[in-house]
């Protein structure tokens, strides 16, 4: 499981920030997600099933400049008062906490669940966090400009460029440029890289932990 934690890089976090960010990413994933599991009422906390949602709610994330975000890969169960615990969320809160220092280009961190008895992590997870970072930081320098291109894209759809052209009253060769320089198909091409990453190491901590090691 992926547990996502986010906090408000603002000097002043507001909670209606945090309702906009549910809402963007109900509407990105076409999920229904409960309302934040986070005590503050600034701050996010989410459980999601699948990398793609993970990868999809951090670059959204990255794209606001708002958030600093930790996932967390490991165990997640729901206690008797209704919080979330277990090895998945101890890992998001170490995630969160390295994102939140400052000076941290990205503010993006990925850490995978130690399995018990003091055995090594996956390394996995670091090489998941490394290229969304970079993912992240391509996402972050886009100007309003280029977003307005490419939110009217679907990735991997061949021919759409002339109907964005007349939509956005430009010339075709004016929105290839802007796709070009955005890197938006190497940024879709990569995600499918992070998700198996991110996938793998949810195997491998499953893995550790049932075996009792």
């Amino acid at each position: 499981m992926f547990v996502l934690m986010m906090t408000q890089r603002s000097a002043e976090p507001s909670e209606q920030k945090l309702l906009s960010l549910q809402h963007d990413l109900e509407q990105r994933l076409g999920v229904d997600f409960p309302g934040s599991r986070a005590a503050d009422p600034t701050a996010y906390k989410q459980v999601v099933g699948t990398s793609q949602h993970a990868v999809e709610a951090a670059m959204h994330a990255m794209r606001l400049q708002d958030w600093n975000v930790g996932i967390g890969v490991g165990g997640v169960a729901e206690n008797s008062h209704g919080r979330l615990e277990g090895s998945g969320v101890k890992a998001a809160e170490l995630a969160l906490s390295l994102a939140s220092k400052q000076g941290q280009l990205v503010p993006l961190r990925i850490e995978a669940a130690k399995p018990p008895r003091g055995v090594d992590p996956t390394q996995l997870g670091k090489h998941a966090q490394n290229v969304l970072q970079l993912l992240g930081h391509i996402v972050s320098r886009r100007s309003d400009a280029e977003w307005a291109v490419l939110d009217r894209l679907v990735p991997g759809v061949r021919g759409q460029q002339r109907r964005v052209a007349k939509e956005l009253g430009m010339t075709v060769q004016a929105v290839s440029q802007a796709i070009k320089r955005s890197l938006y198909n190497t940024e879709h091409d990569v995600r499918s890289t992070v998700r198996l990453l991110l996938d793998q190491t949810d195997s491998a901590v499953a893995i550790q932990s049932n075996s009792g090691l």
